[in-house]
């Protein structure tokens, strides 16, 4: 038989293969090609790194926006509290009192509809109960478990507005938060199911707005994902998602979001007088300068009282007929009552790295989370019931054993109390319903639910609620402040007609121009280290690259703050975490830091992070704050001395009670 046949076929093969290969050689080149060109493309729609921005208005600015002092207008001419409403020399639509959460989330709702806005804070913003939370983002597992067997709507229906907000978090400020997946163990078998269904249904309460949907693990999984597990008597584990958020960035966001819209914001400025008019209506305040005691008469439409735990002191002010704060608080129903809850830090090895845990049911019936949180371990919380709300508060050496003996019982090895890094206590301003105080006097049962109150005189209080639902308190609380004082619709200080709430998808301060590259750009931009370039986006969002140009600046900006003191030998605790000369810098100029405690607690997280590190910072930072504020060296003391007090209460001693009078050092 002639072999043409198959050679023929053989070529005529290979003449389609090297065809096929050809073509698809062509094919590729091509696909390479276009590929360069549409990486070319990609490149070009990131956001370009923001390099230079115009900056907000300074502290002095802000100030000015008040009018003259006192002093100014008046002299000596009128005594402390005789003055009134018609004596306020400048006038807003609206004036808030608070600075935290609710505070600066109402000044944010509020401008954005077109109302001119004054928020004055006492002291920092979120340097109360707003920086001192769990850090998380959520419904409330716990409402969830007590709303079905207590058969109560009011728990359902704080977990399902929770759930709505917390979607809305993650979306306006994703630069400050995330999605974390939380795993309870389980160690009986019935409680599987339980656990499982629970689990679902926090999902279906979540609807379209459900992150991820949760899922069940076996024992060798669960132990796999988190190593420093007990696997004694391990049956299975359940895995949820909630978020998780830095809170006190996310308050000064919600500042720095106001202020950027037309708000004046200022902290440092305590509200010593409400102003009323002959006919008992609260239409402004007498407030003053904590740093140079200057005094400001301002009037306003409407007043809001956001105040949290303090609310009752100002709602005291307001029962005076001068407004100002009675010697000793009244005997009037208290709006709230407060609870404390103490939190720790640990080091990273109690927990995984991106997985929390959640112990539902303690000895005493509460629920305790150990999350991974900034590179550490965060731990709480404790549910203590409180007579009268502390101007200080902190952790007592019970609670924080309390915490560590919860997680004892999960943990292989032995937890110890040398290993707690830092430890706080915040105030919740829990909303006090006459007809259903418990008579044990524990708040456990009470709704973290939200009041919005307004008195005879036309003064709106809001208080109550959590961090998630901080948005949607504000916008019912504009929308009150709105209805009652209905001129403000169009008879406004601009003249306009307001627009409707625009917060639910609003993006805050450093969110705008954000998206996941940023941190890989940043390090390729400014040859960083990927853990200062991740830190930085994760805290400052699109404003990061203007902190890496002050530290590109100078080789001292690019120093740890604790080594900016000449004072202080260099050790490898100083390297530990990602706190620059830059960022205070940045902060001091953008962030209207004025006090080291504003930074070492709430701007940066470095006290609350490891107290002991941010207590060896303290002199490097006063240091340059000093520098850059112009401070003499009787302010820097004073300075240095209160944050030092201040750190050295975050778990360091032992202390007796949450009340910082009793204890003795």
């Amino acid at each position: 038989m002639s072999r043409f046949p198959l050679i023929l076929g053989r070529l005529l093969k290979a003449t389609a293969l090297t065809s096929v290969v050809g073509g698809a050689s062509l094919l590729s080149y091509s696909y390479a090609h276009d590929k360069l060109e549409n990486d070319s493309a990609i490149k070009d729609k990131l956001p370009a790194i923001i390099k230079e921005l115009p900056p907000l208005p300074s502290r002095e600015a802000l100030i000015k926006r008040l009018g003259p002092t006192i002093s100014e207008k008046f002299g000596t001419t009128k005594k402390e509290n005789e003055f009134s409403a018609s004596d306020a020399q400048i006038k807003y639509d609206l004036i808030i009192i608070g600075g935290g959460a609710t505070g600066t989330g109402c000044a944010v709702d509020a401008t954005t509809r077109g109302l001119n806005v004054l928020l004055l804070e006492k002291n920092d913003f979120a340097s109360g109960t707003s920086s001192k939370s769990t850090k998380m983002a959520h419904g409330g597992v716990r409402y969830l478990e007590k709303a079905f067997w207590e058969l109560s709507k009011a728990q359902l229906d704080l977990v399902i507005e929770a759930l709505n907000e917390r979607s809305s978090m993650l979306e306006n400020a994703p630069h400050l938060s995330s999605v974390l997946p939380i795993m309870i163990p389980v160690y009986k078998w019935w409680e599987v199911p339980y656990m499982y269904v629970g689990c679902k249904l926090y999902d279906f309460f979540a609807g379209s707005q459900n992150l991820k949907s949760s899922y069940i693990l076996s024992p060798s999984s669960a132990i796999a994902a988190a190593p420093m597990l007990k696997a004694d008597n391990l049956v299975s584990a359940l895995v949820y998602h909630d978020g998780s958020f830095n809170d006190s960035r996310m308050n000064v966001a919600l500042a720095l979001t106001a202020i950027k819209d037309g708000a004046t914001v200022l902290n440092y400025m305590e509200v010593k007088q409400l102003l009323k008019t002959d006919d008992n209506k609260v239409k402004g305040v007498r407030v003053v300068d904590s740093e140079t005691g200057n005094e400001y008469l301002v009037g306003a439409d409407a007043v809001i009282n956001a105040t949290g735990p303090k609310s009752d002191t100002i709602l005291d002010m307001d029962h005076d007929v001068k407004g100002v704060a009675p010697a000793l608080p009244l005997n009037t129903p208290r709006m709230v009552v407060p609870s404390g809850g103490v939190h720790v830090m640990l080091p990273d090895y109690y927990c995984p790295k991106d997985l929390g845990l959640l112990d539902p049911s303690t000895s005493d019936g509460r629920v305790m989370f150990f999350l991974p949180w900034q590179g550490r371990v965060l731990a709480g919380t404790t549910d203590t019931p409180l007579k009268k709300v502390p101007d200080s508060p902190i952790p007592s050496e019970e609670e924080i054993r309390d915490i560590l003996k919860e997680l004892q019982p999960y943990i292989k090895f032995e937890v110890k109390r040398e290993d707690v890094l830092s430890a706080w206590c915040g105030i919740r301003p829990l909303v006090k319903d006459p007809r259903k105080v418990p008579k044990d006097g524990t708040t456990q049962d009470l709704v973290r639910n939200h009041l919005i109150h307004q008195t005879d005189s036309g003064l709106i209080t809001i208080s109550g609620g959590k961090w998630t639902t901080y948005r949607e308190m504000a916008q019912e609380t504009i929308d009150t402040v709105i209805e009652k004082f209905p001129e403000l619709k169009t008879n406004n200080s601009k003249k306009i007609a307001l627009k409707p709430c625009q917060t639910k998808r609003y993006k805050l301060y450093g969110a705008e121009f954000f998206d996941r590259t940023l941190a890989a750009r940043l390090a390729q931009e400014y040859q960083v280290p990927s853990e200062l370039a991740e830190h930085l986006a994760a805290y400052y969002g699109d404003k990061a690259g203007l902190v890496l140009e002050l530290y590109k600046k100078d080789e001292a900006n690019q120093l740890p703050v604790g080594l900016a003191s000449d004072n202080v030998k260099p050790s490898y605790n100083n390297f530990q975490y990602p706190f620059t000369v830059a960022e205070l810098k940045y902060s001091i100029a953008n962030e209207y830091t004025r006090h080291p405690i504003d930074f070492l607690a709430r701007r940066t997280r470095l006290a609350m992070l490891d107290a002991k590190v941010g207590l060896e910072a303290v002199d490097g930072v006063v240091k340059v704050m000093g520098e850059e504020l112009n401070w003499d060296n009787d302010h820097k003391e004073k300075v240095k001395k209160e944050t030092e007090e201040f750190i050295k209460y975050m778990g360091i001693y032992e202390n007796t009670s949450c009340f910082i009078e009793d204890q003795k050092h």
